[in-house]
């Protein structure tokens, strides 16, 4: 009998194309969501990744997950 897990994940922020998520692996070369994390910070526009991909690298131990704003595109 398959059991539930207890951990809620965390739900994508319906943020506008001016926030990203700063990801940090603790170990380089990390996978996780179809993204790979070399040594040092990646940031992910929200827009970009889906509700499941932002859940499965904000519930992940191994990466350290901040949202942050983007800086404004200038023409």
């Amino acid at each position: 009998m398959a059991t539930a897990s207890n951990k809620k994940a965390a739900n994508k922020p319906a943020g506008d194309k001016s926030q990203g998520l700063k990801v940090v692996p603790k170990r380089a070369g990390f996978r996780r969501a179809g993204y790979s994390f070399p040594e040092g910070e990646t940031v992910i526009p929200l827009a970009d990744i889906t509700g499941d991909q932002y859940d499965q690298l904000t519930s992940e131990p191994m990466l350290i997950t901040v949202l942050v704003e983007l800086p404004a595109v200038t023409a």
